[in-house]
């Protein structure tokens, strides 16, 4: 009697691990390929030199076994061009079961790269690009995966404002003062707009300092090209009657326009100090 209560929990306990077994088992035969996608790129730093994005691949396990040794190799094309690769090693990254995780990569760019790979694009404020690459891993039953990405964009290229000397215009002319009127143009090439918080600047005229000022803070938005008159008033006794007959004389002057100006781009991802300027032009009034 003792013997058939010992043998019941037994049998209970071997039904109960071939079921299992046998679940396992199914579970198994129903393996599912992961997902994976570049779920967003965004640019994280940004300098006149280089550019570095943060690209998030998601990738999504509908097994119900945690899946262990997922590897990433991404590259940076541009045109038919590959610029960049990036490779992530499989010995650290884990995709848990029936979950999903997101795996975020920084891929650098120098410009210099670029411009030595891709012709032709030193001057623009953006260029095309895309993100291909792969996830590899090994899935029980169905052996090595490889499953594709890819993504394409635009990537902002930093192009520094330019800030000229245009035109000086007289509007009055006696023996003691010289009112003028003179045309400093700025512009932004870049794809996003530019915020000039700060601009300090001197004109020169032959070598001699004119005046020295500051304009107001103003916004340029993408491709925008603004064009400041600033009125200019010299004395007599303040600039010299050389300098007055220098500049209404009838022979061309080299007149100088330098400076400094802060400015604070729409993209967060670039924090440029500030900037110097320098425009030369021979004019005569």
């Amino acid at each position: 009697m003792m013997k058939n209560q010992t043998r019941f929990p037994l049998l209970l306990i071997l039904m109960t691990l071939l079921l299992t077994g046998c679940s396992n088992l199914q579970n198994m035969a129903k393996a599912q390929k992961p997902q994976a996608q570049i779920s967003s790129v965004t640019v994280s730093q940004l300098s006149l030199t280089e550019v570095t994005l943060l690209a998030k691949v998601t990738v999504k396990n509908p097994n119900p076994i945690k899946l262990p040794g997922v590897g990433l190799t991404l590259d940076l094309n541009i045109g038919d061009k590959k610029i960049v690769t990036v490779v992530q090693p499989d010995s650290s990254i884990s995709l848990p079961a029936k979950g999903s995780r997101d795996i975020t990569l920084p891929v650098t760019l120098k410009f210099t790269d670029l411009y030595r790979t891709v012709s032709g694009i030193k001057d623009t404020s953006s260029v095309a690009y895309e993100i291909t690459g792969r996830i590899n891993m090994k899935v029980p039953l169905l052996g090595d995966v490889s499953l594709p990405l890819s993504h394409k964009d635009t990537l902002p290229i930093p192009q520094l404002p330019d800030v000229s000397l245009q035109k000086i215009s007289v509007q009055e002319a006696s023996f003691t003062r010289l009112r003028l009127t003179v045309d400093i143009a700025i512009s932004n090439p870049n794809s996003f707009a530019l915020n000039i918080n700060t601009l300090n600047y001197q004109l020169s005229a032959a070598g001699k300092t004119l005046t020295s000022s500051s304009i107001k803070p103003l916004k340029l938005n993408t491709g925008e090209r603004k064009t400041l008159s600033v009125p200019l008033s010299l004395s007599l006794s303040e600039a010299g009657s050389s300098v007055l007959r220098l500049l209404t004389g009838k022979a061309a002057v080299t007149y100088t326009l330098n400076g400094e100006m802060g400015i604070a781009p729409d993209l967060k991802a670039w924090n440029p100090k500030p900037l110097t300027f320098k425009s030369e032009k021979s004019l005569s009034l």
